[in-house]
């Protein structure tokens, strides 16, 4: 199974945030363990590189991204015209911001199955994909049954 993950799941499990930290965690180590594929928009490598900058870190933020890069399991997507269109069109039907509609479009594109993210504003742009909190996926699809039949 391929899935979007937003920014905010990264962030979750870096700054141990409650009550998302676990169902984050569950999903980010099913990645990286080759349950499912994770799809990255390039939107949200420069989202979490903002946080490093902010906290005058960018040693931390090299190795983060170049791990994040090194593995297998995540395809992260660079934004093209025709993903700068969708992202658009996107935009003006939902009103989400640029950046989210991007990150809209990336799922799109890569035919993933769910964006996950636990920020509600995704839910205008369900016309469009199937959005998930991360303790949804987990309770539905992650370690069950389901998965493996979506990914068998």
């Amino acid at each position: 199974m391929k899935i979007t993950i937003d920014t905010n799941i990264f962030i979750n499990v870096k700054e141990e945030e409650e009550p998302y930290f676990d169902y984050s965690s569950r999903i980010l180590d099913a990645v990286e363990d080759g349950q499912i594929k994770g799809v990255i928009s390039i939107i949200t490598i420069t989202e979490l590189c903002v946080g490093y900058y902010n906290i005058n870190k960018p040693k931390e933020k090299d190795e983060y991204i170049s791990n994040m890069y090194s593995q297998n399991n995540y395809i992260i997507v660079n934004l093209d015209r025709v993903l700068a269109d969708q992202s658009a069109k996107i935009r003006s039907e939902t009103n989400l911001r640029l950046p989210d509609s991007i990150i809209v479009a990336t799922t799109l594109q890569e035919k993933a199955f769910f964006l996950i993210s636990n920020d509600g504003k995704f839910d205008r742009a369900k016309d469009f994909i199937k959005v998930c909190t991360s303790e949804e996926f987990c309770k539905k699809y992650l370690n069950s049954k389901r998965l493996n039949d979506v990914n068998g």
